[in-house]
């Protein structure tokens, strides 16, 4: 630990150089990949031995306590999607929902890596426990907000517990059993992350007060924080994850949630966020290529968190940017088909989280298919998830084409289906495409919500200027201004088919919305497509 580095740092470190250095020389084939990537995922079947790997009620106990953890962070994301409508209609503020759930995914992202770093130095168990109280705390400040100002704030502190949440729970993962038991713990992970991606729409919409979906994580944080309490022994082994880069995404994403501003003042702080965004992501790869370069010399101890040959390599690429088009699609879905449901048709949130339940259901179902079909049939990942991208495709291209003067089309449940399949069959193949253990359990994870955080707020600034010129031709400016603070005012209006007529223009939107959507699913076969080997790596 003298050099900053945990175990896992150089275990995740020396799987990506098994991807990165695979196309570089003549023995470039799936065939040496494979032999390094197993060898690296499988490593000894007896582990570490510096580890004192637990059993009995300590492990059952500990692997309860951090799935719960994980759970609480992706549930967080999904139950919030159903109830968004009732939130943004009592706070006055429709025309910035967004970032109701960008505020969490901002600081989620950003905080992965600081987390990680923090538990390498403090040690797993304060860290991880530290993490729990944080998320319960602004938990409750979400449930006691009385302004969307208050709520974005509160969002944003309990994206940085969630965060230390899914950074720690991930290393401490790895720490429960040896190297041959990876498998099993990945595959109660996916279940977990699916699990909490069905139940988070579907109780969004069964609890009545928005408060308390955000008051529920609070005993569910406190009790995970209590089980991890008791079952963590003092000194559990000290091994971290280094991830992507915290500070640039930061900046580039508040660019785009700052949206359109006020006067000169607002328009000169928009272009020092885009002027600054630019020269921090400039100069993060150029350290990147500088310290990789001066690494690759001179042997030295530093090691940039993205090392450039990572950057340069086809199937590190691919992977990472296959994970960012996945998140495009699942969780811009999941967030934006109840908006759909309660603006377009009327509906209130239990009938919203109703008609969720086939893309709920099929997304676990999805992973669940892709588990059995590359361990059982032994099908390449690869394969299942450029199937799963091309369901997506036809999906996304029937939910942009919506009829304006049928919102409460029934055939968007068949589309759920077709779409829930797709993510869920390219959320199970993801973590075995190509080292299941370190890169496909963590990056792309990572990558699914910097996706989210930044295609929301672009869809949603298209859309609403969309909409915002369509009711310029038939509605007075300043009850366009009360239906961007409450859709509830659409109900007001003076005539049934005034109101039908609004409607059926929130629908054009949403549909042109999912035109956006649908190219980022398109670029996703794509991008899988960077992974394609001679030899495709199976499941062993």
């Amino acid at each position: 630990m003298a050099n900053g580095k945990s175990g896992f740092d150089d275990f995740q470190m020396n799987a990506m150089e098994a991807m990165a250095t695979d196309g570089a020389g003549p023995d470039s084939g799936a065939a040496g990949f494979a032999e390094k990537g197993a060898a690296i995922a499988q490593g000894d079947s007896e582990g570490d031995p510096s580890i004192n790997y637990l059993a009995g009620w300590r492990l059952h106990a500990m692997t309860l306590g951090l799935s719960l953890g994980l759970f609480l962070v992706n549930f967080e994301i999904t139950i919030a999607s159903t109830a968004l409508v009732n939130i943004i209609d009592d706070l006055q503020e429709f025309k910035r929902s967004s970032w109701i759930l960008t505020a969490y995914l901002i600081t989620y992202v950003a905080g992965i890596v600081i987390w990680a770093k923090l538990s390498d130095l403090l040690g797993r168990k304060p860290t991880c426990i530290a993490a729990l109280l944080i998320f319960a705390a602004f938990s409750g400040g979400c449930g006691a907000a009385q302004n969307l100002v208050q709520l974005v704030v509160c969002r944003a502190f309990q994206g940085i517990g969630g965060s230390g949440i899914y950074a720690v729970d991930m290393a401490m993962l790895y720490e429960l059993v040896p190297p041959v038991r990876y498998p099993l713990y990945m595959a109660t992970v996916t279940a977990v992350v699916a699990l909490a991606f069905a139940l988070g729409p579907v109780l969004g919409g069964i609890i009545s007060t928005w408060r308390w979906v955000f008051l529920f994580n609070v005993s569910a944080a406190l009790a995970a924080a209590a089980i991890l309490l008791l079952a963590v022994p003092s000194g559990f082994p000290r091994h971290g994850q280094s991830m992507l880069f915290p500070t640039e995404r930061r900046s580039s994403l508040l660019k785009l949630h700052h949206g359109p501003g006020r006067g000169r003042l607002a328009t000169r702080l928009e272009r020092c966020h885009r002027v600054g965004s630019a020269v921090v992501w400039a100069a993060f790869f150029a350290n990147s290529w500088r310290a990789t370069g001066r690494q690759d010399t001179s042997r030295s101890a530093v090691e940039p968190v993205l090392p450039w040959r990572f950057v340069m390599s086809r199937p590190v690429a691919g992977l990472l940017l296959t994970s960012f088009m996945i998140g495009a699609v699942s969780i811009t879905c999941i967030f934006q088909l109840p908006l759909r449901y309660q603006t377009s048709a009327g509906l209130n949130a239990l009938q919203a989280g109703v008609r969720m339940i086939p893309l709920a259901i099929c997304g676990p179902i999805g992973t669940i298919v892709c588990a059995v079909l590359c361990k059982g049939e032994r099908l390449p990942p690869l394969y299942l998830a450029i199937a799963g991208s091309v369901l997506q495709i036809l999906g996304l291209v029937f939910l942009a084409r919506g009829d304006p003067a049928d919102a409460d089309w029934h055939g968007l449940y068949g589309l759920e289906v077709v779409v829930g399949l797709g993510f869920g069959m390219c959320l199970g193949a993801a973590p075995n495409i190509p080292v299941r253990v370190s890169v496909g359990a963590a990056a792309p994870v990572q990558l699914r919500y910097l996706s989210s955080a930044t295609v929301i707020p672009i869809i949603n600034a298209v859309g609403n200027t969309k909409l915002r010129n369509e009711l310029l031709g038939i509605l007075p400016p300043e009850q366009i201004l009360a239906i961007f603070r409450s859709s509830e005012v659409i109900k007001t209006l003076p005539s049934a088919e005034l109101q039908r007529t609004v409607r059926s223009h929130f629908v054009e939107s949403f549909n042109l919305e999912m035109h956006i959507v649908l190219g980022f699913a398109v670029v996703g076969v794509f991008t899988a497509l960077l992974m394609w080997q001679r030899n495709q790596v199976r499941v062993p």
